[in-house]
């Protein structure tokens, strides 16, 4: 429910996603415990192809964006910059509570509200209003997908569009380091892939595309887009604890033997402590037939 005070890839992948709200989950605000200042810290930012190709969705500068799943604000605050009034969601209040601070250092509060709620309830509260657009940003996985675009037909504007953001598209190649780093969180945590602390992850059976066109926003575009990423081996290893399958909350007492390990081994395979790939985004926009 909307919390009246007002007060966010599978795990086998060591970049995949971000956040927070799911039916399909008995506590989702706890999947990501830990995570919120890590977050901020380690997780980049979108690559500015697309947060320039979200920004030509919208039908004006002001547009009126929801972002579901929103985390500390990762996409949210950088459309805010663009001029966009964003109303965030997510069940974690410790993301929430971490955005409003990005938010305040980024400029940008006026330009965003926080809403703690699960996302497939946002067509349950007249009082998030309706919105030229949502977005949905390395969080789909996560979520109750049908539900949620079920629930967002009844707040996204007619001619509005539904996105779905992802850091990397289905089917293109990882990090390189990527092999390296599944080994040791299945040594330290065994080999199921988790959801937070103790919690199993519930690995989507069907393909984002093919859900969103299976939805009322049926008529797709995508974009594709490389750009490349280059860690230190200080933010690689603190980007770990930015994941729900391997944050501190998870790994417990075994973050410091983790992160030792860690940075031994990469530090074998990479002396120069540099750590370079390229990568490819997705963004799936559906919007409804013209004819609806």
């Amino acid at each position: 429910m909307i919390d009246p005070t007002n007060s966010t890839a599978p795990a086998r992948d060591p970049q995949e996603p971000t956040t927070h709200n799911s039916a399909m989950y008995a506590n989702p605000a706890a999947i990501f415990a830990s995570c919120g200042k890590p977050y901020v810290e380690f997780r980049r930012r979108h690559d500015t192809a697309v947060i320039d190709y979200l920004t030509h969705q919208c039908p004006s500068p002001t547009a009126r964006i929801l972002d579901l799943g929103c985390g500390p604000g990762t996409l949210a605050l950088d459309l805010a910059e663009r001029g966009m009034h964003i109303t965030g969601v997510d069940a974690s209040q410790e993301m929430l509570d971490e955005g409003r601070t990005w938010a305040e250092q980024r400029g940008v509060s006026e330009a965003v509200e926080w809403r703690r709620a699960d996302a497939t309830t946002v067509g349950q509260h007249d009082r998030l209003g309706t919105f030229d657009g949502a977005v949905i940003a390395d969080a789909f996985h996560w979520l109750d997908r049908q539900q949620v675009l079920t629930a967002l037909d009844k707040v996204v504007r007619p001619g509005g569009f539904v996105a779905v953001v992802g850091y990397r598209a289905p089917e293109t190649q990882r990090e390189w380091w990527h092999p390296l780093l599944v080994k040791l969180r299945e040594k330290h945590l065994g080999a199921a892939d988790l959801a937070g602390p103790s919690t199993p992850y519930i690995r989507p059976q069907v393909g984002h595309e093919a859900m969103v066109r299976a939805s009322p926003f049926n008529r797709v575009s995508v974009l594709r887009a490389d750009y490349q990423r280059e860690y230190t081996l200080d933010e690689l290893v603190g980007l770990q604890r930015t994941f729900a399958y391997s944050s501190a909350a998870t790994l417990g007492e075994r973050q410091e033997a983790f992160e030792a390990d860690l940075r031994s081994t990469l530090s074998a395979v990479q002396p120069s402590g540099l750590f370079a790939t390229t990568l490819q985004a997705a963004v799936i926009v559906g919007r409804r037939p013209e004819s609806r």
